[in-house]
């Protein structure tokens, strides 16, 4: 059911959108940028680098936002969830990919095998990098042109023109929606956490990584607040709807790590270490969503 109500709710918040959604989806994008970075100093693995950053904003954001702050918020909240969604997948697939010795043992194996290839057919290694490179440029916009919340943006910015007939005639289907999301998102929660099997070393390591989450959103959307506080009054960009709702942007920081982080793992690694991170990320999330909801409403309620 999530697969049709997610990609309608982004149909019609990009339709009746304004400009702040696009501005906070290319924020989300180049705060995960820095956090891959700041994630590589600490660790070598893509899996965790990947977790660190590609959050499950669907299923545990949306519900979070709707429930405490209103459709309003969620309409800014849709794009984090956009710019998370879209980059999640361009990073994972480089990380990942890029982190697999699957492939390229198969293509030996391969090559060797067809017994008609001698040394001077071998690619030079810059040749070999340059393939690399390519097919993952590939897999990545393969990926982007099937994401559904890829292709919702675009159904979403072709159906502009309708937007006003939209925002008239469509709030209360909206409204229900963005209900029913919620009450979903619930009962996955439930049945993912009864299954899960953790380990007092796991929910450790997620804390640490939550905590280094939490900070290094809070202190970039800092930062985006005031320039979106700058060209609201300089630069005459209105950015309504963001500085009546700027808690959205702090409620990434306590989000846990994305599910689709275990299929691009078992597609392109084939090891099975993302769910143990996946499950104690997401414990660790609901004690941190706990402390921040009402921290961000005592901070934001001016």
């Amino acid at each position: 059911m999530t697969r049709w109500i997610i990609p309608a709710v982004i149909i019609y918040t990009v339709a009746t959108s304004r400009p702040e959604l696009f501005f906070v989806a290319a924020s989300t994008m180049v705060l995960m940028l820095f956090g891959v970075l700041s994630a590589g100093r600490i660790t070598g693995d893509p899996v965790q680098k990947l977790a660190f950053v590609y959050l499950n904003a669907g299923l545990f954001g949306i519900p979070v936002v709707a429930g405490f702050w209103g459709e309003e918020a969620v309409r800014v909240y849709i794009g984090a969830y956009i710019g998370n969604s879209v980059m999640g997948n361009i990073l994972g697939t480089s990380l990942l990919r890029g982190g697999s010795n699957g492939g390229s043992k198969d293509d030996s194996n391969g090559d060797s095998g067809a017994g008609d290839s001698g040394p001077g057919d071998i690619p030079a290694p810059d040749t070999q990098a340059s393939s690399s490179h390519n097919g993952t440029l590939r897999t990545v916009l393969q990926g982007l042109r099937t994401s559904p919340p890829v292709i919702a943006v675009v159904v979403g910015l072709l159906c502009l023109p309708a937007g006003p007939f939209l925002s008239l005639h469509g709030a209360g289907f909206y409204r229900v929606l963005t209900w029913v999301f919620s009450f979903i998102g619930l009962i996955v929660l439930g049945m993912w956490l009864g299954a899960a099997k953790l380990h007092r070393a796991d929910l450790t390591r997620a804390a640490g990584w939550a905590l280094l989450r939490a900070v290094l959103v809070s202190v970039y959307s800092v930062g985006v607040l005031a320039l979106a506080r700058w060209a609201h009054d300089t630069a005459g960009i209105h950015f309504d709807q963001l500085l009546a709702h700027p808690q959205v942007l702090f409620i990434l920081g306590v989000l846990p790590p994305a599910a689709n982080i275990v299929i691009l793992e078992t597609h392109y690694r084939h090891e099975g270490t993302a769910a143990p991170i996946i499950a104690s990320g997401a414990v660790v999330s609901l004690g941190m969503i706990a402390l921040a909801v009402p921290i961000l409403q005592l901070i934001f309620s001016s």
